[in-house]
């Protein structure tokens, strides 16, 4: 009896093992992708990895020195002339410089000043007084020197009396050739070389002035040229370098969006004359930006640009095409990343129809849906 409840109970687990497995079969969900995939809208073409850039490209402006920002003029999105002040260091050094430099000016200036005031009133009836006593003493030396002679003649004195007398008569007549110099020099006013040299240290001294008003307008940094402020780094109050490798600011032209595309140096020769091309934004909603080529710069420089996926190649070097970029259909940003897709319009050597690149239908740097 037992054996054949153990038959029935196998048959019974049979069967209930093929009803679960039929009734469980069932088809797996068909998952949609996350985003559309970037795909080359042309048959033969070239992929490439494109950034979104300013016309004339954005500018990074740096301060001349190390410095604490005092001001910032501008906010994000403002636009600004060329040479419209951006923000402004600390000038207090700089200021104290120029203080002492202008007080060196004024001193200067008295210098010169004093000069041409020369001869100074005051200065004049001491000088002629003193030639009025110099002659006087000078007669009175020249009759002490007669009576000498004549005394000498008499045997009343001694031929070193008469030397005593004509030294004392040359003495005098030396005081009044200096009291009379004295006066000359002081009649005619001031030394022209002194003038010479007062003139030349005022134009250092104002030079100086001149220096330092150029060091502090310097440290306002002003727009190298028209456009409008992107980013902005700086706060007042805070302490920048021009070492470091975070600009200031930003600045660029948005009234043009260029796209700068990093061409393969294996697909370059297959984009010439004025090709076909098309841009396509990242991301859930990507836009298509018509392009139409600027120019082809013609130096190769190692890709820089990466992804950070493990099938993007590094060991090439690219050329940078680039690209005017029409009116978008939705936002376009500078510095954003983009697919750029290039019509093939060369053939290679043969007269054979090129084979399609290695990027097509994909970026040179593909990215996973």
């Amino acid at each position: 009896m037992a054996k054949y409840i153990t038959f029935i109970l196998s048959a019974v687990g049979l069967a209930v093992g093929v009803w679960a497995v039929s009734t469980a079969k069932q088809e797996p969900p068909v998952v949609p992708l996350a985003r559309e995939a970037s795909v080359n809208p042309f048959s033969n073409g070239v992929a490439a990895l494109g950034l979104v850039e300013p016309a004339g490209r954005e500018v990074e402006v740096l301060p001349p020195e190390p410095g604490m920002v005092m001001e910032v003029f501008v906010q994000v999105g403002d636009r600004v002339e060329a040479g419209a002040p951006l923000f402004r260091l600390d000038t207090r050094r700089l200021e104290a410089d120029l203080m002492r430099a202008q007080a060196a000016v004024a001193t200067g200036k008295a210098e010169i000043a004093r000069w041409e005031a020369l001869p100074r009133a005051e200065d004049l009836p001491p000088l002629e007084a003193a030639v009025t006593r110099a002659e006087a003493i000078v007669r009175d030396r020249q009759d002490t020197l007669q009576r000498t002679q004549e005394a000498l003649q008499r045997n009343a004195l001694s031929e070193r009396d008469l030397s005593a007398a004509r030294f004392a008569l040359e003495a005098a007549q030396a005081e009044l050739v200096t009291a009379q110099a004295n006066l000359a020099r002081a009649k005619a006013g001031g030394w022209q070389p002194d003038l010479v040299v007062a003139q030349a240290a005022l134009g250092v001294q104002e030079q100086e002035v001149a220096a330092l008003k150029l060091l502090i307008d310097r440290l306002t940094v002003r727009a190298p040229r028209a456009g409008m402020v992107l980013r902005r780094e700086v706060e007042p109050g805070e302490f920048i370098t021009n070492e470091t490798l975070r600009p200031a600011m930003i600045l660029g032209d948005l009234s043009k969006l260029h796209i700068r595309a990093q061409v393969d140096e294996e697909d370059i020769a297959l984009v010439g004359g004025s090709p076909r091309a098309v841009a396509r934004t990242r991301g859930a909603a990507p836009v298509q930006v018509p392009l139409t080529l600027l120019r082809v710069e013609p130096y190769a420089r190692p890709k820089t640009d990466l992804l950070g996926i493990n099938t993007e190649r590094v060991d090439t070097r690219v050329i940078d095409v680039v690209f005017e970029a029409g009116a978008p259909e939705g936002a376009v940003y500078p510095g954003m990343g983009v697919d750029v897709f290039i019509e093939a319009v060369a053939r290679p050597a043969g007269g054979a129809p090129p084979a399609p690149s290695a990027g097509a239908g994909r970026t040179s740097a593909p990215r996973p849906s």
